[in-house]
């Protein structure tokens, strides 16, 4: 890998853990989230309040749309749950951790899971006719996870190994799913200007 195997923060998202592409998904898939009763009350409120748009136009920009709700950092992700550790809590004590050291923190083994609700606004002249929503679960075991920490911080992500799965849901119905076997991660992670720690 370029750049001594290192990545920033863009370069890990849900859409890359789930390689999602709305090409993938099934004419048969398409068609049960079309026929779904919260898409067809959609399809006619579209119909009726924009007649210059055809649904089927209006329905595949939905579905591509599924997509940039995948741009959700794992990183962040990943903080967001070690946040909750009170391992952290202390290195936002300046004056035992200076601002000026960068420190080293080995995590054990764990687990994080994590769900998310995002959703999709339907707007006709401005104003909003439905919203989409969605399910995203994911579930990630670490193991070998350091973190850099500076200036109460997380700077990078040193990484080990990863499994984890995950599962996108409209409604009842299953978009995608993916499962992974224990996989090396890339070197680290870099996070710019670092990820707070959060009291």
């Amino acid at each position: 890998m370029e750049n001594g195997g290192k990545m920033n923060n863009s370069e890990n998202t849900l859409r890359q853990f789930f390689s999602y592409n709305e090409n993938d998904l099934s004419q048969k898939r398409l068609s049960e989230i079309e026929s779904d009763e919260k898409m067809s009350s959609l399809k006619e409120v579209v119909s009726k309040e924009a007649k210059e748009i055809s649904w089927p136009a209006a329905f595949n920009e939905i579905i591509k749309n599924i997509g940039d709700l995948l741009n959700i950092g794992i990183p962040n992700i990943m903080v967001m749950a070690w946040n909750k550790y009170r391992i952290l809590l202390k290195y936002l004590d300046s004056e035992k951790y200076s601002p000026d050291e960068t420190f080293l923190v080995p995590l054990a083994e764990h687990t994080i899971k994590s769900e998310h609700r995002p959703y999709i606004e339907i707007l006709v002249n401005e104003k909003q006719v439905g919203k989409i929503e969605f399910n995203i679960d994911i579930s990630l075991t670490l193991k070998g996870i350091i973190l850099k920490i500076r200036d109460g911080r997380i700077k990078e992500i040193l990484t080990g190994t990863c499994k984890g799965k995950g599962t996108i849901r409209y409604g009842n119905l299953v978009i995608t799913e993916k499962e992974t076997g224990s996989f090396t991660l890339p070197g680290s992670i870099e996070l710019g200007n670092g990820i707070p720690i959060a009291p």
